[in-house]
């Protein structure tokens, strides 16, 4: 398939005639309107990119009530008996195209600012983040070693969330 077939056919699957029919269509839109398109296509082009071979990633999934997830690894008890986590590299290369075959959802792959706060504010779901875009931008994710206290959780106190599946719960605060 030569490049411009590809650009037809790529044109095709997000609603257009062809490529010329997608430049076409963009140029006759106002501001307003071309930024809504953009996300949109920004959105499709998250979820259908494959994590690059040389990045690590990690996966979060936000939530419509700001509550985000991430998978994550154990770090200690803090001062209340309750587990510290903190996210987990994950291998994206293999991950991605394995969810998207088994979930009914989109699986983002976010490399830039701009993918992140849409997908965060406007899309939610699942996103498999850039490893220094995630650490910049989430950090206080990551930043949880100082509610980490020494000694051995008492076994009377009831855990507040199950972490068998790996999961931490986070909510950011409205900074």
């Amino acid at each position: 398939m030569s490049y411009s077939e590809r650009l037809d056919f790529h044109a095709k699957e997000i609603g257009f005639n062809n490529y010329q029919h997608f430049l076409l269509s963009l140029a006759k839109l106002s501001d307003d309107r071309i930024g809504k398109i953009n996300t949109r296509l920004m959105r499709l082009a998250c979820a259908r990119a494959l994590p690059r071979p040389s990045r690590h990633y990690y996966e979060f999934i936000a939530h419509k009530d700001r509550r985000m997830r991430f998978y994550s690894h154990w770090l200690g008890w803090d001062k209340r008996g309750q587990e510290v986590r903190v996210p987990r590299l994950m291998n994206a290369p293999y991950r991605v195209p394995d969810l998207r075959e088994r979930l009914d959802a989109p699986v983002y792959v976010i490399e830039t600012h701009a993918q992140l706060l849409a997908w965060r504010h406007k899309w939610q779901g699942m996103a498999y983040i850039a490893q220094q875009l995630a650490e910049l931008e989430l950090r206080p994710a990551f930043n949880r070693k100082q509610g980490v206290v020494p000694g051995i959780r008492s076994e009377d106190i009831n855990l507040e969330e199950d972490y068998s599946h790996n999961y931490a719960t986070w909510y950011p605060s409205r900074k």
